[in-house]
């Protein structure tokens, strides 16, 4: 979170108290995002059923530099994620783009200068099906203090930005109807230098931006599992937006069962403005502030080199992690899908090696792509739907287009081609329910 000296700390909440006592908690009931809260889905429960606490803490101690995470194919140790360490913060970046990559997202660097110095924040991106312009965000600071050469920054924010990673890797094999990035900025503490960039640059560019969920400090709690989301108050889109989702994320909460008490407070300035959140609101996007409870449980180790793995409530971190992958479900539109699997082999040598199997469905937009393993098989996850099928090798003579393949709700369709020189066979048919499946996309 943004610096902040004692005294104006302790102003920003008073002043957030002051104005929840005057507009009250709840969302005002006439803002609209286009997006609802759908309830409890038994998917989305297995989701983030995977988060796990042992999971987070070993993502998060490598990226405090408590253990050598691996960079560029060599070990290195993350000391330090301050911004104004130019080596420190590039190998920080580079760390999250490797592993948000490695995970099969699109992942880019997106620069901006800091100072008169380049720097960088970290995008990944998974393009929607059905409306990929209009687009949801889940974003943490990864950046830290003290300026010291040690500052683990574990709580702030390496919570939030392990929360966004793990979010990532988990979804990169799902299918939205609308566009989710994941975004990790730099710069944050030295006055929303990265974020600032990245939303004017997003504005710039005419993008739609639905909404903005923010992760930032959510490790640290010693009493009762109370979090914060801070919404704008005021009349414009990105205002009445912003308390619309920060209704949503309250109902999330309350539809996975998770062990949080959610507090919404509404307020136009103080702690809204202290966090990446207030870089898209100033733009007019919609946008929410999801913090621990600063107000009533604020960690005294904050900035210091006392931030460390050792003072996160790990429970508590994975609770408000599956809390955001859930909303960023819900707000992205997850599609139902299946899985399409079969092997493809040629009539006169056997089965080919590099093949590439493309799926289209005229509903979505964009095409899927296999390729089959050294063995002629191939695996895709696919939204439902009945897909025309293109099979091809880098010899013309193996192409062939099967025009039908249904794809159902968590069922494993099952297509076998064979491309001989004259006309194709294939056996379609559907064998047992299943619940996932690999992507190639």
């Amino acid at each position: 979170m943004k610096n902040l000296a004692p005294m104006a700390l302790a102003a920003a909440l008073g002043l957030s108290v002051v104005l929840v006592t005057l507009i009250g908690v709840t969302a005002d009931p006439g803002a609209s995002s286009g997006a609802t809260p759908s309830g409890r889905d038994p998917y989305v429960d297995g989701l983030i059923g995977q988060i796990t606490t042992q999971t987070l803490m070993h993502d998060l101690a490598g990226l405090s530099g408590r253990r050598p995470v691996t960079v560029a194919g060599s070990p290195y140790t993350i000391s330090t994620r301050n911004t104004q360490r130019a080596e420190a913060v590039s190998m920080t970046t580079r760390y999250a783009y490797e592993q948000l990559a490695s995970c099969g997202l699109r992942t880019a660097y997106h620069g901006y200068t800091f100072f008169g110095q380049p720097r960088r924040n970290v995008v990944a991106e998974k393009p929607g099906r059905l409306a990929p312009e209009e687009i949801y965000l889940l974003t943490a600071h990864i950046d830290d203090l003290p300026r010291g050469p040690i500052a683990p920054g574990a709580d702030d924010n390496g919570s939030g930005s392990v929360a966004v990673m793990r979010a990532g890797c988990l979804l990169a094999g799902e299918h939205f109807a609308h566009t989710i990035r994941f975004v990790l900025f730099t710069g944050e503490e030295q006055g929303l230098r990265g974020s600032d960039a990245y939303a004017a640059d997003c504005s710039a560019r005419g993008e739609t931006i639905a909404g903005v969920i923010n992760l930032d400090m959510i490790g640290y709690s010693t009493g009762e599992p109370v979090f914060d989301v801070y919404a704008r108050s005021g009349d414009d889109p990105g205002a009445s937006g912003s308390r619309q989702l920060a209704a949503i994320f309250s109902e999330t909460v309350a539809a996975y069962d998770l062990n949080l008490i959610p507090r919404r407070l509404v307020m136009s300035d103080g702690i809204i403005e202290l966090s990446d959140q207030w870089s898209f609101l100033q733009e007019g996007y919609p946008a929410i502030l999801v913090i621990e409870d600063v107000q009533g449980d604020f960690n005294p180790y904050y900035h210091t080199t006392s931030d460390t793995v050792d003072v996160v409530n790990a429970s508590y971190m994975a609770d408000l992690s599956r809390a955001a992958v859930a909303a960023i479900v819900g707000l992205g539109e997850r599609l139902p899908s299946g899985v399409l699997s079969g092997r493809l082999r040629t009539a006169d040598s056997g089965a080919p090696a590099g093949v590439t199997v493309t799926a289209e469905e005229p509903a979505y937009r964009g095409l899927f792509t296999a390729t089959t393993s050294a063995g002629g098989t191939y695996s895709a996850t696919l939204p439902v739907g009945s897909y025309t099928l293109t099979v091809r090798s880098g010899d013309p003579r193996y192409t062939t287009v099967v025009t039908r393949a249904v794809i159902l709700t968590d069922t494993v369709t099952r297509l076998d081609v064979r491309l001989p020189e004259g006309e194709p066979l294939y056996l379609p048919w559907i064998v047992a329910p299943r619940r996932s499946g690999s992507l190639a996309d």
